[in-house]
C-alpha cells in the first residue's frame, strides 16, 4: 500500500550519501563516539525503517545536548513515524520552542501530529505554514503532500461538527497490545476472525527486512451467548498460517471460502491473494493461490465474493489503475476468472483504496480511502451500483466511526444493528484495535436515521438430497405477483444458506440445480424477523 513518508527520509539519504562520499574522498572525518558520528548513524538507521534504533540512539544525543532544537525535531520524527503521536508531540513543541527553524520539515510533521491528535486548529496553523514556505516547487509538494492534509483537517472540522448517532465499544477480549485489524464475520455473526501482529509460535521471528514487527498471522475468536461477549481469540484452525505474513480479507456469505492475502519469500512475495475451502470437519483447508489473470507480478489484496458467487472485488496495484491500490473486478468464468476491470473513478482515486467489503445486497460496497476527502490517513466510504451499472460517488460514512486516524476495515453484523472496524483510538490497547461500532440507531447503508428504516427479512437453512448428503445449489427469492427476482445466493458446501429481502409482500423461494427437480415453494417472512427454511432437492426420473 502507498504510505506517506516524511520527507526527513529523503533529507537523510542525501545527508548520508553526503557524508559517504565526502569520507571516502577525504578519509574518516566522522570519528567514533562524537555525537556527530551518533547523528550520522541515528539518520541511516531512520532511513532504514529502524525508528526504535534511531530513536534511542537521538535519545543518547539528547542527554549531551538537551537544548539542540535539531535533536528534538529529529527525536518527534521518530515517535510520529512510530505512531506515537503523543511523544512525538512533545519533542516536535520543544523543538519549536528552541528554534523554530529547527529543520526544513518541522512545521510539517508539527501538523501532521497536530492533526493526529485531533487538535485541528493548530494543524491548520502549521500545515498551512508549511504550505507558504515551500510555495509551488512541485519536488516539496510531491514528498509532502501537505495539499491533501490540509484538505483532511478541514473535512475533519466539518464532520467532528455533525457527528452520526453511533455508539463505539472497545473488544476488549480480542484486542492486544500489538496491532489488530482485519474483522471479519461468519458463522452467523458467532465467530470473528480478524489479522493480528502479535508474537505467536517462534517469538523471535521478526520482519527484519521491513519494520521489525513481528508477521501478521489470522485469529479467530467465538462469541458466548451465555457471557455476552467475545472469548479469548486463538489463532485460527487449519493451515491458514506461515512465517510470512497472513491476513483474512473475507469469507463467502454461505461461510465456505475465505480469501487470505499473503506476503512471504516463497510463494508470495510482494502479495498474493489465496483461497482456502472449509473442510466438512470445520477445518480450512490449504489455501491455494488464484492464477492469473487475478494475481499478477504486482501486488494484490482485499478480495471479497458478491452473495451469488460471480464477482471477485479485489485491490490491485497493477497498471492501468487511476492510483496507487485501485478496486478491481472480475467474473466468474468455467475457466475460473475473467480478465479484471477497474471499477473506475468516482471510487477509484489517484490515492490509496483498500479494506472491501460488500455489503450482503451485493451492492453496496464498503472501502477505505486516505484521500482529501477522508477525515485523516484511511477513512471508510460506501459506494452503491446503480442499476445503470454505474457506482455512485462515495460517501464518507462519519465521525466518530471515522476518526482523524486509520480506519482499514470494515464489516456489518447481519441485522445492521453492529458493525465491526480497525482503528487506532487514545482509548485503545495497542496499535490498531478491533473496534465494535452500535448502529442501531443509524442506517449505515444510507445515512439516515435507522429509526424508520425498514428491516430486511431473512430466511436461513440447509439444502440436502433425500439421503440427507448437503447440496450446493442456486437459491432465489421471487416476487410472487410479478415473477421478478428479489434476491440470490447459493448454498454452501455443507448445504447451508442465508439470504435476506424486504419482507412484508408473498414471494417465492425457488432452488435448482442440475440433474434435480426444482422446488418452489411460497414464503411471507415480516420485514426483520428471520424464518428457517430446510429444502430437499429429488432428482429427475
Amino acid at each position: 500500500m502507498k504510505k506517506i513518508v516524511s520527507t526527513l527520509s529523503v533529507a537523510a539519504l542525501l545527508f548520508s550519501s553526503a557524508i559517504v562520499s565526502f569520507a571516502q574522498n577525504k578519509g574518516n572525518v566522522l570519528e567514533k563516539g562524537t555525537d556527530e558520528y551518533k547523528i550520522f548513524m541515528a539518520k541511516q538507521d531512520f532511513f532504514g525503517g529502524d525508528y526504535h534504533s534511531a530513536l534511542n540512539k537521538f535519545k543518547e544525543i539528547l542527554k549531551n545536548r538537551p537544548s539542540d532544537a535539531s535533536v528534538n525535531f529529529y527525536i518527534g520524527d521518530c515517535y510520529f513515524m512510530m505512531h506515537e503521536y503523543k511523544d512525538a508531540l512533545e519533542f516536535l513543541e520543544t523543538a519549536k520552542n528552541l528554534n523554530i527553524n529547527a529543520n526544513d520539515d518541522l512545521c510539517l510533521i508539527l501538523g501532521r501530529t497536530y492533526h493526529q491528535r485531533g487538535m485541528i486548529d493548530k494543524a491548520l496553523v502549521e500545515l498551512n505554514a508549511y504550505r507558504k514556505l515551500v510555495g509551488d516547487s512541485p519536488k516539496k509538494l510531491q514528498e509532502s503532500e501537505v495539499d491533501v492534509f490540509i484538505s483532511q483537517c478541514n473535512v475533519a472540522k466539518q464532520l467532528m461538527a455533525k457527528p452520526v448517532n453511533v455508539n463505539l465499544v472497545q473488544v476488549l477480549d480480542i484486542n492486544s497490545q500489538y496491532d489488530d485489524k482485519g474483522p471479519v464475520l461468519t458463522n452467523g455473526d458467532k465467530t470473528l476472525v480478524f489479522t493480528s501482529r502479535r508474537p505467536a509460535g517462534d517469538k523471535s521471528k521478526t520482519d527484519k527486512e521491513g519494520d521489525f514487527g513481528y508477521f501478521d498471522d489470522v485469529y479467530e475468536s467465538y462469541w458466548s451467548d451465555e457471557k455476552k461477549t467475545w472469548l479469548a481469540a486463538d489463532m485460527i484452525r487449519g493451515p491458514i498460517n506461515t512465517p510470512g505474513y497472513d491476513a483474512c480479507t473475507s469469507i463467502s456469505a454461505d461461510g465456505t471460502m475465505m480469501f487470505v492475502y499473503r506476503n512471504d519469500p516463497s510463494e508470495a512475495r510482494g502479495g498474493e491473494i489465496f483461497m482456502a475451502k472449509k473442510g466438512t470437519s470445520g477445518k480450512w483447508k490449504t489455501p491455494e493461490i488464484l492464477l492469473k489473470p487475478v494475481n499478477t507480478s504486482y501486488y494484490e489484496d482485499g478480495a471479497c465474493i458478491s452473495p451469488d458467487g460471480n464477482l471477485l472485488y479485489f485491490i490491485s496495484e497493477r497498471p492501468g489503475g487511476l492510483g496507487h491500490g485501485d478496486i478491481w473486478v472480475s467474473r466468474k468464468i468455467p475457466a475460473g476468472w475473467s480478465e479484471p476491470v477497474n471499477i473506475g473513478a468516482p471510487v477509484n482515486t489517484p490515492y490509496d483504496e483498500n479494506g472491501l467489503y460488500l455489503a450482503p445486497d451485493g451492492k453496496t460496497l464498503f472501502f477505505c480511502s486516505n484521500g482529501p476527502t477522508s477525515m485523516g490517513s484511511y477513512d471508510i466510504f460506501r459506494t452503491a451500483l446503480g442499476a445503470d451499472g454505474k457506482w455512485t460517488t462515495p460517501v464518507n460514512i462519519g465521525y466518530p466511526i471515522n476518526s482523524v486516524s486509520i480506519e482499514s476495515k470494515f464489516v456489518m453484523t447481519a441485522d445492521k444493528k453492529a458493525a465491526y472496524i480497525a482503528s487506532v483510538r487514545d482509548s485503545g490497547i495497542g496499535e490498531r484495535d478491533i473496534i465494535m461500532v452500535d448502529i442501531s440507531n443509524y442506517n449505515v447503508m444510507t445515512g439516515e436515521s435507522a429509526v424508520s428504516a425498514p428491516k430486511p427479512a431473512v430466511v436461513m437453512g440447509k439444502v440436502s438430497n433425500p439421503e440427507g448428503s448437503p447440496m450446493a445449489v442456486e437459491i432465489r427469492i421471487l416476487d410472487k405477483a410479478t415473477g421478478a427476482q428479489v434476491a440470490v445466493t447459493k448454498s454452501g458446501e455443507d448445504g447451508s444458506y442465508f439470504i435476506e429481502f424486504s419482507g412484508d409482500k408473498p414471494c417465492v423461494i425457488e432452488a435448482s440445480a442440475e440433474g434435480f427437480q426444482k422446488v418452489s415453494t411460497d414464503i411471507s417472512v415480516p420485514a426483520g424477523k428471520t424464518e428457517s427454511k430446510n429444502i430437499t432437492l429429488t432428482k429427475n426420473n
